[in-house]
C-alpha cells in the first residue's frame, strides 16, 4: 500500500475527474432515481380567506390568513404574504403590513386540498399616536413570493391612514382555525 501526502491525492483526485470528463463519464456517481424539486405555489393554485377567529393581546388582535391549495399537485410557500387594507373598491389604506422578523421563515409543503397559514397582528388605531382613522372593508393579499393578489373584502374594522397598524408572520404549517 502506497500513502500519500494530502496534496498528492488532491492532484491524484483531480486527475481522476479529468480523465473521466475527457472519457465522458461522471466523476461523482448520483442518485439514479432523484425525485424532482416540490414547485413554489403561485396563485392560480392558491386559494387565500380569511378566518374570523381573532385572538387579542394588549391593543392586538391576531387573524390567520388561510392559504388552501386548490391545485392538483403539492407546492410550497416560503416567507411572508403581502397585507395590505382596503376599501370597498379595493383601495389600499395606509401601509402594508410589516414583518415580525423575530419569527424563524421554513419552507412550507402545502398538498393538494390542504391549508396552511400566517397570522395577521392589527393595532388598534386608538393606541397609536397620531392615527387618522379610515373605515377598512377587507384585505389585499400576495401569497409569498407572489404578483398576484387576492381580496378578502368580507372584514371590516378600523384602519390607520398614515402609520403602520398591520404586522405579518411568516406561513406556518397547519390552519390557523382552532
Amino acid at each position: 500500500m502506497v500513502n500519500l501526502t494530502a496534496s498528492a491525492r488532491m492532484r491524484l483526485a483531480a486527475a481522476a475527474a479529468v480523465a473521466c470528463l475527457a472519457a465522458g463519464v461522471p466523476a461523482v456517481a448520483t442518485a439514479s432515481s432523484s425525485a424532482p424539486a416540490t414547485p413554489r405555489c403561485n396563485g392560480s393554485d392558491t386559494y387565500v380567506w380569511f378566518a374570523l377567529s381573532p385572538n387579542g393581546a394588549a391593543g392586538t388582535i391576531y387573524y390567520p390568513v388561510e392559504f388552501t391549495n386548490v391545485g392538483s399537485k403539492a407546492c410550497t410557500l416560503t416567507g411572508y404574504p403581502g397585507v395590505s387594507a382596503v376599501s370597498k373598491s379595493a383601495r389600499q389604506i395606509g401601509l402594508a403590513a410589516t414583518r415580525v422578523k423575530s419569527v424563524t421563515v421554513h419552507t412550507v409543503t402545502v398538498k393538494p386540498h390542504q391549508t396552511v397559514h400566517a397570522v395577521l397582528g392589527v393595532v388598534e388605531p386608538g393606541l397609536i399616536t397620531g392615527c387618522h382613522d379610515a373605515a377598512a372593508d377587507g384585505l389585499k393579499v400576495y401569497p409569498p413570493n407572489e404578483k398576484s393578489r387576492m381580496l378578502v373584502l368580507n372584514f371590516s374594522f378600523t384602519a390607520c391612514k398614515n402609520k403602520p397598524f398591520l404586522r405579518v408572520y411568516p406561513v406556518t404549517q397547519g390552519i390557523g382555525v382552532p
